[in-house]
């Protein structure tokens, strides 16, 4: 490949008297340099830039993938940045400083971006520009001029044989013809600013002002109030109504005063929100912030609030040749670092004005390297400092395409909530089934700057709850009628009567339990069936329970019904648990009998059903069925006299069908939220599955002592999640 490499400097030349413009200037028209036969920056892995399955704005991106930041890293057109040790100035790859890498990494690229620029006429044949479709304006000579043609490549070149990769490598170009040697034509530009609308441009890059007209010259308010100024300075508001305008200020390190034409929204202060003045700074940079940075060109000064820094010393493409090129070194190529930015962001955020766009680059500049003497507010808490010398700091496309402050995610009552804050808790019959459900949907979530991201649902759900089995064994094992309770189970095997209604340490919570109710007995005088008052913690109700002696064993059969405040089978909304309720009616049934000397066997199982209202993000409930179900073989005096071994395998309570009505938002469009009406399940995927076992045994007159272990498949209702746990416990009575 053929490649020239030299020093290029630009001084800003143009001339401050206005001309008269020719007819044929007007003109607008389209060429498309065939494609190139070179894949654009390949990904190592496959793939190349653009080829993005999966679209930037359908991500909630905290992190990035950094296999593929370093396949950006490591390919040619970024590569060609590294310039080593030619200059001590020339060290820092401006790619890299800008995070370009970052945001390509995530297949951006610009596509179906328009990115215009006033300046001198770029080579049309050259490599980086194949395959996009440039529009003209002002009849540019077809062989093209330096300085454009350096420009265009910063702001959209392909990257292609190792060449110059720009910020928006797939981005079409608009360039408005400016020729250097001639005196400003105001009317021109003012056509130009046009073409560059129709065509649909998304940024406006300017590499180039009015030779010695500084805002401590002139003032901007009267100088661009001029009836002559006038075609261009309306031809750029009409323009910044959809687009943002990039202005380079000028190399001179010791200019105390701002360019005039850069500077014109301090006489147009219509103009300010989408403007972007752009320094000349090479910085030193980790993978974190920038360090520290030398400013190369003029310091931001009047324009400092709308201002910002890019390292200008970058590969650039030159006329001279469909494959040369050479280091260039000014503010005219750090600006359309800048402008091909602003593409990138309109890929990211379709959704987004042209100010919210430059908002976003200037809020998330890095800042950090210097002091500030004036701050900003972008938005609702969005607070950024600046000075006069680098404006807002660096460019940080990693953190411009980043949620911006705390994200929020609409309801469909028009309330929101912040993202990561729950708007459905799930509770141990669930275990991870709601987040599972959820994780399959996609809502929008808005950053304080109005960013949309798409971003997995399960977001707004809590972590699955966990009912810890060690730590409530544990309690029943040193509770005061722990030995009482081991007697009378051993008791019970060894005579084979009375089998029924026995709970041991492991015992697996009922619906009645898991709700936070306990049992005040009301038992009937003759026994025949007992009742029960449920109540506590929002639940109450009522139970009964009836006992029938069969042919080699006890059956025990209960009835429940429960009404609960502020949830449904542990299933809340945070924050409105008082606008949720729900009842629930529950059939229980045991089995015990005697199958061998002072050996038992034991079935228990529950089954039941609930349903409630909603509130927050949840219409309602959907009837809930759950069921639980053990088995457990149990042996007396199997050590010494009085003891009780339990060994048993369960199947502890879990939702089985149910779910709950989400109006979640789903679609953006007409600068509406369009929400869904979806039922998300709350069953888990797999349930839970326990085997354990359970000793107990006198060890005094007046003691007794525990001990258990438990293994946990799907521990929590949570697929694919172990657990071992155990106790040993010991109890004394005074």
């Amino acid at each position: 490949m053929q490649r020239s490499l030299s020093l290029l400097l630009f001084v800003i030349l143009a001339a401050c008297k206005s001309g008269d413009g020719d007819s044929d200037q007007s003109t607008l028209t389209v060429s498309r340099p065939p494609s190139s036969t070179e894949p654009a920056v390949p990904i190592s892995g496959g793939g190349t830039m653009g080829n993005n399955p999966f679209p930037w704005n359908r991500y909630f991106v905290t992190e990035f993938d950094q296999i593929r930041v370093q396949a950006i890293r490591d390919s040619l057109g970024f590569v060609a940045n590294n310039f080593g040790g030619r200059r001590n100035a020339m060290r820092s790859n401006p790619l890299a400083a800008a995070r370009l890498d970052y945001a390509l990494s995530t297949g951006l690229t610009g596509a179906g971006q328009v990115v215009s620029m006033i300046d001198s006429s770029m080579r049309l044949t050259h490599e980086q520009f194949a395959g996009k479709t440039i529009y003209s304006s002002g009849n540019p000579p077809l062989g093209g001029d330096r300085h454009g043609t350096a420009v265009a490549s910063v702001m959209a070149g392909t990257g292609a044989n190792g060449g110059t990769l720009g910020f928006a490598p797939a981005a079409d170009i608009h360039q408005g013809y400016l020729n250097y040697s001639e005196h400003v034509d105001w009317d021109k530009l003012g056509v130009y600013m046009d073409h560059a609308r129709q065509v649909g441009a998304i940024v406006s890059n300017n590499s180039w002002g009015l030779a010695d007209l500084t805002v401590q010259d002139r003032d901007p308010a009267t100088y661009f109030s001029h009836s002559s100024v006038k075609p261009y300075v309306d031809g750029l508001k009409a323009f910044a109504n959809d687009g943002v305008i990039v202005f380079a200020l000028q190399n001179d390190y010791h200019a105390v005063s701002a360019s005039l034409i850069a500077a014109l929204p301090l006489g147009a202060p219509e103009l300010e929100p989408s403007w972007i003045t752009v320094i000349n700074a090479v910085p030193e940079f980790d993978d974190d912030r920038i360090l520290s940075a030398q400013r190369i060109s003029t310091a931001c000064l009047e324009t400092a609030r709308f201002c910002m820094a890019a390292n200008g010393q970058i590969m650039v493409a030159r006329e001279t040749g469909d494959r040369d090129y050479e280091i260039g070194v000014g503010a005219s190529f750090a600006a359309p670092q800048v402008a091909g930015s602003v593409a990138l962001l309109a890929e990211a955020f379709p959704d987004l004005t042209a100010p919210q766009l430059r908002d976003r680059l200037l809020a998330t500049a890095d800042n950090g390297f210097f002091d500030h003497t004036g701050w900003r507010t972008f938005g609702p808490g969005i607070t950024h400092g600046y000075n006069s010398e680098f404006g807002h700091g660096f460019l940080d496309l990693r953190s411009a395409l980043l949620p911006i402050g705390q994200a929020e995610v609409t309801m469909a009552s028009g309330q929101s909530i912040d993202l990561g804050t729950a708007a459905i808790t799930s509770g141990p019959a669930t275990g991870d089934g709601l987040a599972r459900s959820l994780a399959a949907l996609t809502v929008l979530s808005t950053d304080q700057l109005y960013g949309r991201f798409e971003v997995s649902a399960d977001v707004l759900a809590d972590a699955d709850s966990r009912i810890d089995p060690a730590g409530k064994a544990l309690a029943a094992a040193i509770h005061p009628d722990s030995a009482a309770g081991r007697s009378s189970l051993n008791a019970a095997i060894r005579s084979g009567s009375g089998l029924a209604g026995h709970r041991g340490a492991w015992s697996d919570p009922t619906a009645a339990a898991l709700l936070g109710s306990t049992f005040i007995p009301l038992t009937a005088p003759d026994n025949a069936v007992g009742v029960a008052v449920l109540n506590g913690n929002g639940t109450s109700g009522l139970a009964l329970h009836q006992t029938f002696d069969l042919a080699g064993g006890n059956l025990q059969v209960g009835l429940a019904a429960m009404r609960t405040d502020g949830s449904i089978m542990g299933v809340s909304v945070p924050h409105q648990t008082g606008e949720v309720s729900s009842s629930t009616n529950a059939l229980q049934i045991e089995y015990a009998s005697r199958i061998a000397t002072n050996t038992a066997l034991r079935l228990n199982a529950e089954t039941g059903f609930a349903s409630g209202d909603g509130a927050g993000m949840v219409n309602n409930f959907s009837t809930v069925s759950y069921n639980r179900i053990g088995l457990a073989l149990e042996q007396a005096d199997v050590g010494q006299s009085g003891d009780v071994l339990t060994m048993f395998v369960r199947r502890p309570l879990g939702i089985t069908r149910g779910s709950a009505e989400m109006d979640l938002p789903m679609q953006f469009a007409s600068g509406q939220t369009t929400f869904t009406t979806t039922d998300v399940s709350l069953a888990p995927v797999e349930r839970q599955l326990d085997l354990g076992f359970e000793y107990s045994t006198p060890i005094s007159r007046t003691g007794n002592v525990s001990l258990g272990m438990l293994h946990s498949t799907n521990d929590g209702n949570s697929l694919g999640r172990q657990a071992m746990s155990g106790f040993v416990g010991f109890q004394f009575n005074f």
